[in-house]
């Protein structure tokens, strides 16, 4: 007796991963951090591949997670990945 496939139709294959900045739909906005001016894209949890330190509370933002990527235009090597609402109240912060 043969084994019956879950889905007897289908020839898909799995989808590669691509680089977090080619794949799928992302948010591009201009913002300022302490008066630098900065690209902010929005990265989907599926995008989300590795973990990062969020600046703004220095906790983890694991795999999986939705966040932002804030890249200062002047220097793009220096983007830093921070939580959605960290961004949001970067002004209100404490320096530490």
């Amino acid at each position: 007796m043969k084994k019956a496939r879950s889905n007897p139709g289908s020839r898909r294959r799995p989808r590669p991963r691509l680089p977090e900045w080619t794949s799928g739909p992302t948010t591009t906005t201009t913002d300022d951090l302490d008066g630098v001016p900065v690209e902010v894209r929005t990265i989907q949890p599926y995008q989300a591949v590795k973990a990062y330190t969020c600046p703004g509370c220095h906790s983890i933002i694991g795999e999986g997670t939705g966040h932002l990527v804030v890249v200062p235009l002047l220097d793009p090597d220096d983007r830093r990945h921070w939580h959605r609402s960290c961004w949001s109240r970067r002004h209100r912060r404490r320096p530490r």
